[in-house]
């Protein structure tokens, strides 16, 4: 509770207790201008006395208890404290049932002292007052309580005959039975009360708690942008304390620009009516910055009216900050990464222009070692003794080998460089193709080869061929010797992924050795089982890799192998073409 606040509610209660008090001087010196009999007039005066004494120390019990701490940050207003004393809990059970007897008794007294005085009349009203206070003060149990103590008191002390429980007259027992039942209602009524007040102070504590006690700013405002409510963290990030910003709109806190800003928003989401979140760039007197993610919506009374906004702000200045110090390091990794690259790049084309020199370079040479060692043996053959003849054969057998390398090699090398031309691929008919090739070169083996239809791919056709011929290749030579050899094209799964696989009931391999399968002029096989220099599937999968696919293989020594492209956007249909 703000200063200001704390003495306007300590000024209301003072000027409560002196309007209560002169109240109660002129009311029972009425009463006492009714007395003849002085030592009558003494008596009542103590116990007017006794029981203002008792009146007013409740009262206080209520405002003491209802006075807001000094550091409370949005205080209830008067009525709602006063109200808040009157919650359960703040007197003990035993006091205010003793109050509840004190009371009654003391008004039973005054009562049988002016009983002369009104003929003999009850004047049973003059017992709610006891009863009222009993209940507002302990609830059922003393105003009930209270109602029991007056009923046997006035039927024993008031209502003739006195000193005696039995009451005679019936209009007498109507209002007796009548203070039971006011007493009675007016007990259960103000239990009702306390526990619906009860209920109300309970929940503003809780929401007062979450309130205070989040780190996020929460405020509502209304129609003129003058703050309602406002929690400590608001107060923190405007720098001024959460008390001394009620009353007060954005101009007299925050600095022009940010205040016409703020404004705006504001008047903008009480036209629309809607609940917005959006993100809020403030800059305080004393010139900090700061970013908030904020929630705002309007305030309707009962009627549906807009009459004010409602806020929650959570301060994300620093993740703002984060977030741009990671988009600097973001660019300038890329930059870094964009420089290596570029670096990678030209290295790699120096390194394939002089693979590319070397291998053109070197088929000059190679081709004359070849053509003099055909010439020698052509010419001079005759001559030469049988271990001479066998050394020219392995020149020339070695020279054509050291050809089909640097063939393979510039075959590898043209499927890493060189821009892709994509375009439709019908993959079936390509590998019908060149097994019917295969087929027609070699018209004394039997082999039994299927390819599905539909096969199709968008890719570089050059290079797609290439690394279909080299898989079909391998197969045809591999199932050498079966007489029951058998090669598939068609549609299947690689890595989960839908592929294109070939596959035999050849010669297989090892799946421990399968690492070795995809290394330039690795092998697997022996030369003179199968005859080769091991660039094939490199090949293929530097073409597969480059069209964004991958290769996988699977096989069982003497069983068969088979090879399956995933590659994006492959296609096929159920039909499958036999031949």
């Amino acid at each position: 509770m703000s200063s200001s606040s704390r003495k306007r509610f300590i000024l209301a209660v003072t000027a409560g207790y002196v309007v209560f008090g002169l109240a109660w001087i002129f009311l029972s010196d009425q009463l006492l201008a009714a007395f003849t009999d002085v030592g009558a007039m003494l008596w009542l005066s103590t116990w007017k006395g006794v029981l203002f004494v008792l009146a007013s120390a409740a009262l206080f019990h209520v405002a003491l208890r209802a006075l807001p701490a000094a550091d409370a940050g949005n205080a209830p207003q008067t009525l709602e404290a006063l109200a808040a004393g009157l919650v359960p809990g703040g007197m003990p059970r035993w006091a205010s049932y003793a109050f509840a007897i004190a009371v009654s008794l003391l008004m039973l007294l005054i009562r049988d002292a002016v009983a002369v005085q009104f003929d003999e009349r009850p004047l049973l009203i003059l017992f709610m007052l006891p009863i009222v206070l009993a209940a507002l003060f302990g609830g059922f149990g003393p105003g009930f309580t209270a109602t029991l103590v007056c009923a046997v008191g006035v039927a024993y002390l008031v209502i003739p005959p006195q000193n005696s429980l039995h009451i005679a007259e019936s209009h007498d027992v109507l209002q007796w039975v009548f203070l039971i039942g006011s007493g009675t209602a007016v007990s259960v009524l103000t239990e009702l009360l306390r526990r619906a007040m009860a209920k109300v102070e309970l929940n503003r504590r809780l929401l007062d708690t979450v309130i205070s006690g989040t780190s996020d700013a929460v405020f509502i405002k209304d129609q003129e942008g003058r703050y309602l409510l406002a929690n400590r963290a608001t107060g923190e990030f405007v720098g001024v304390p959460a008390g001394q910003m009620i009353g007060r709109d954005d101009r007299m806190l925050f600095p022009e620009d940010s205040a016409r800003a703020l404004q705006e928003i504001d008047r903008t989401i009480m036209e629309s009516g809607q609940i917005q979140t959006h993100e809020e760039e403030l800059r305080t007197t004393d010139g900090r910055a700061f970013v908030f993610h904020v929630t705002k919506g309007p305030v309707h009374d009962n009627g549906g009216r807009v009459i004010g906004l409602f806020g929650i702000s959570r301060d994300i200045t620093a993740r703002k900050q984060a977030e741009a110090q990671i988009l600097h390091l973001n660019a300038d990794l890329e930059r870094r990464v964009a420089e290596r690259t570029k670096d990678l790049e030209l290295a790699n084309i120096e390194l394939q222009n002089l693979a590319y020199a070397l291998t053109h370079n070197l088929n000059a040479p190679l081709r004359a070692i070849n053509g003099f060692a055909q010439l020698l043996r052509e010419s001079h053959g005759s001559t030469l003794d049988a271990e001479g003849r066998d050394c020219l054969d392995q020149i020339l057998l070695a020279s054509r080998s050291m050809g089909a390398l640097m063939d393979g090699i510039l075959a590898l090398l043209r499927c890493v460089s060189g821009p892709l031309r994509e375009q439709e691929i019908d993959l079936s008919a390509l590998a019908a193709a060149h097994l019917a090739t295969l087929a027609q070169a070699e018209p004394q083996r039997t082999v039994a080869w299927t390819v599905e239809p539909g096969l199709a791919v968008r890719g570089d056709v050059a290079m797609l061929k290439i690394a279909l011929e080299h898989l079909i290749d391998n197969a045809w030579k591999f199932t050498r010797g079966r007489a029951d050899a058998r090669i598939t094209v068609g549609h299947g799964s690689a890595d989960g992924q839908p592929g294109l696989c070939i596959a035999d009931n050849g010669a297989g391999f090892d799946m421990a050795h399968s690492e070795r399968l995809f290394q330039p002029f690795q092998r697997l096989h022996r030369q003179e089982e199968f005859p080769g220099i091991g660039i094939g599937l490199a090949t293929v999968q530097r073409i597969v890799r480059r069209h964004g696919g991958s290769i996988h293989a699977t096989a069982t020594p003497g069983q068969g192998a088979r090879f399956c492209l995933a590659l994006p956007g492959l296609a096929a249909s159920p039909e499958r073409l036999h031949e």
